[in-house]
C-alpha cells in the first residue's frame, strides 16, 4: 500500500525530446550517416568473406588451419552458407580481385557489415589468425586495424582477443 494517503507516485520513465536539443532523434541525419557507411557494391557475404581471407593472409600466408577454419565456417555460418558452393567460389574470386585493385577495399567491406555483425565477425578474424597456433605482430597489427575500421570499442575487442587467446591455448 502507498504510505502517502492513497496516492500512487508514477514514475516517468519517457520524455519527448526537446527538438532543439542535441538528443534529439534527426531522421534526416541518420539516414544519410546510413547512406554514406553503406558500400553499395558488397554484398554481406562477400564483405565477410573479405575479412576472412583477409584475416588469414595477414601475415603473408594462409595456413592449413586457417584455410581449415575458413571452409568450416563457410558450412555453418549464416552470412556464408547462404549461398551455393558456385556462388561461394564467385564470391572469392570477386573478393581477391577487389583487394588487389581497391586501396581501400577492406575498409569498403567492414563499411558494408551490419553493425551488429561486426563483433562476431571480428572474432572469427581472431580466431582465424590464431588457428595456426601463431600471433605474430603483423597479425596483432591487422587485428588492431580491422576492430578500428569495424568501429569496435577497444574494450570489447580486448575481450574477444583474451577469450580466444585462452580459447586456442587448450
Amino acid at each position: 500500500m502507498p504510505s502517502d494517503g492513497g496516492q500512487i507516485s508514477v514514475v516517468k520513465l519517457f520524455e519527448v525530446a526537446d527538438p532543439k536539443s542535441d538528443s534529439a532523434f534527426d531522421l534526416e541525419t541518420l539516414i544519410a550517416q546510413f547512406r554514406k557507411q553503406r558500400n553499395v557494391d558488397w554484398s554481406i557475404p562477400e564483405a565477410f568473406l573479405c575479412l576472412l581471407l583477409a584475416a588469414a593472409m595477414s601475415d603473408g600466408n594462409m595456413s592449413i588451419e586457417e584455410q581449415s577454419e575458413i571452409e568450416a565456417l563457410s558450412r555453418r555460418s549464416r552470412a556464408l552458407k547462404s549461398i551455393d558452393s558456385a556462388q561461394l567460389a564467385a564470391a572469392n574470386a570477386k573478393v581477391r580481385e577487389r583487394l588487389k585493385t581497391r586501396p581501400e577495399g577492406l575498409r569498403e567491406a567492414c563499411e558494408t557489415l551490419p553493425t551488429d555483425m561486426r563483433l562476431p565477425l571480428f572474432a572469427h578474424c581472431v580466431d582465424i589468425v590464431l588457428a595456426d597456433g601463431l600471433l605474430l605482430p603483423v597479425e596483432v597489427e591487422f587485428l588492431n586495424h580491422i576492430m578500428s575500421l569495424l568501429g569496435i570499442d577497444p574494450a570489447d575487442g580486448k575481450r574477444v582477443m583474451e577469450v580466444l587467446l585462452i580459447k586456442n591455448r587448450f
